[in-house]
């Protein structure tokens, strides 16, 4: 804590500003655990305020010569429960937020927690999979059980309002609930979750325009998990879900169900429900020396549920991932090849057929030595279906279409030294390339290479440290051939006690177009940081940064009117 007046001050300022400006939160947990009833009530917080100064002489870039960010937190501790704020000013836009306008209360006690207010929930990813939610949740916890459940708004009601034109944000209220049982034993794991959602239709008291192409949905999604280990170290495992999904509910209430089966009985299943389901399922060895699995993954068209926000749907995957350690560890072997297609209702004019492979290792010795290798391989290979009717002859034929990237990273590094001075030296390179092709003709095609040479020195006892690198990209995509290299040196100082420290560097840049000078700049920059906290304990955690930053362009044919950029930055922070 501060013990200056000063710090009293910055304290006085951050509780006026947090309590004059509400809007936001953050969860609050309140635990028996946590509850000390002999706490007094603590404050604590910081404070930063930044300033950014930029000048160039070209008049088309548009950058404000000045900007300025003021940020503030401050945390009220009572009785060990943490109440937090925080707010942001700028020049260019201001922002506020406190913690109880999205209100969350999570008491815990042994193996009960419960959720009140403002929440999400994951149960799997297929049902109910992290969706924000307004309402109460609760999670027991006894011995290998896990039992968990919840109730509430997924989606506030929105009405439209041509004043403000919120067509896009109209919305029906949307209440659901889901529910979660487990089993996690030695070896053994088993988990059952049901989901249901449904948008009130008599939520908005004014008519939608048509435009907004809103339609009020109903979901059911349920979804079953296993996983068994056998001989120590094997495993298999497996999860199945399906989903009851409803676009338009206003069209099918009284609609026949389809067929006559034990899941229309069961959920009451209306003429234009979609049944989509998907599956899971992996098995494999993983042991202290080598390991490999392999996984399947299907998920049907048009699979989606209103328990999550982002679903990847029409896609069936292989994967096989192996490993293998050497050396005691010191070297690492990873591997993985998977196929994944689509189309799984033969619906589309198009078939997507990708392979993704990749291979990586790592070597270290512990001492000097450190090395990387990986590769990746992407292909998509798409056939277009001609389609014909008795009206229209499609021109195109057949059409098969290949793409292809591979990508290689690399390094070496090597370090030696002793107590009065330290070196290392380091190299590194990259290489990807990229084409494309229907039926024999290849377009498209791009190569880029890379690499960077480093080298860097500390000397111990007096603080100061240099370096040198040198790098170079190459890149040849359309008939374009681009050349991008240069050196830089850097170098910086710290004092004793660690309160203040300076870095420089300075960096030359050639760009070559087709084998002529296209561009030639130089950068150069300086960093300062100096804490006062590291001085004297008693001013607190204070903390002033700096930064200078120029850009000469030294030849440029592609910026005729841009000779200089400056940028310069300024920060002062303090923690209490």
């Amino acid at each position: 804590m501060l013990s200056n007046k000063m710090s009293k001050y910055v304290k006085h300022i951050l509780c006026i500003i947090s309590l004059a400006f509400v809007s936001n939160i953050n969860a609050v947990e309140i635990s028996p655990d946590n509850i000390d009833f002999k706490k007094k009530l603590t404050v604590g917080g910081g404070l930063s305020f930044n300033n950014t100064f930029y000048a160039g002489s070209d008049s088309l870039i548009k950058r404000d010569p000045y900007v300025y960010t003021l940020c503030g937190s401050i945390n009220f501790n009572y009785l060990g429960v943490d109440l937090p704020f925080s707010f942001a000013l700028s020049n260019t836009s201001k922002e506020y937020t406190q913690p109880f306008n999205r209100f969350q209360i999570a008491p815990k006690y042994k193996w009960v927690r419960l959720y009140l207010g403002s929440a999400s929930m994951t149960f799997s990813p297929y049902t109910l999979a992290g969706h924000d939610f307004n309402g109460v949740g609760v999670e027991l916890t006894p011995k290998n059980w896990y039992i968990g459940a919840m109730y509430g708004r997924f989606q506030k009601a929105i009405e439209y309002d041509p004043m403000v034109e919120n067509i896009d944000e109209v919305a029906y209220k949307r209440m659901g609930y889901s529910a979660k049982v487990g089993w996690n034993g030695s070896g053994t794991s088993v988990n059952a979750t049901f989901f249901h959602a449904k948008d009130e239709v008599s939520s908005l008291e004014y008519a939608v325009p048509d435009e907004a192409d809103l339609h009020p949905k109903e979901n059911t999604a349920v979804s079953g998990f296993v996983r068994q280990s056998f001989f120590k170290d094997f495993f298999v495992q497996a999860e199945y879900a399906f989903s009851l999904y409803n676009s338009e509910i206003r069209t099918s209430d009284g609609a026949p169900a389809v067929g006559s089966t034990f899941l229309d009985k069961l959920f009451d299943r209306k003429g234009n429900d979609r049944f989509v389901d998907a599956i899971n399922a992996s098995a494999g060895y993983a042991g202290k020396i080598w390991g490999l699995s392999l996984c399947y993954e299907r998920i049907a068209p048009y699979y989606q549920t209103l328990g999550g926000y982002y679903f990847t749907d029409d896609k069936e995957d292989y994967t096989l991932a192996p490993y293998v350690k050497f050396l005691n560890g010191k070297l690492n072997l990873n591997g993985k090849l998977g196929f994944e297609f689509n189309n799984l209702n033969n619906l589309k004019s198009n078939d997507n057929k990708r392979v993704v492979g990749s291979l990586s290792s790592s070597f270290s010795d512990g001492k000097h030595w450190t090395s990387s290798l990986s590769y990746s391989n992407f292909s998509n290979y798409t056939k277009y279906k001609k389609t014909a009717y008795p009206y229209y002859v499609d021109q195109l034929d057949t059409l098969n279409y290949y793409q292809v990237n591979q990508a290689w990273t690399g390094l070496v590094a090597y370090s030696w030294g002793d107590t009065l001075r330290t070196q290392s030296v380091s190299a590194s390179g990259n290489f990807n390339y990229g084409n494309q092709k229907a039926g024999n003709t290849s377009f498209s095609k791009q190569t880029i290479v890379g690499g960077s040479l480093n080298f860097s020195q500390v000397f111990v006892p007096s603080r100061i440290s240099w370096g040198s690198f040198f790098s170079a990209n190459k890149a040849d995509a359309s008939s374009v051939e681009s050349l991008y290299w240069g050196p830089g040196v850097n170098a910086g100082w710290s004092d004793k006690s660690g309160s203040f420290s300076v870095t420089g560097q300075i960096a030359y840049n050639v760009n070559n177009l087709n084998g002529q000078l296209y561009s030639s700049l130089l950068n150069s920059g300086i960093n300062a940081n100096y804490s006062l906290s590291q001085v004297d304990a008693k001013y607190g955690k204070h903390m002033v940064t700096a930064s200078l930053g120029l850009t000469n362009w030294l030849k440029s044919e592609a910026k005729t009117k841009n000779d200089f950029e400056f940028l310069a930055t300024l920060n002062y922070s303090v923690n209490f």
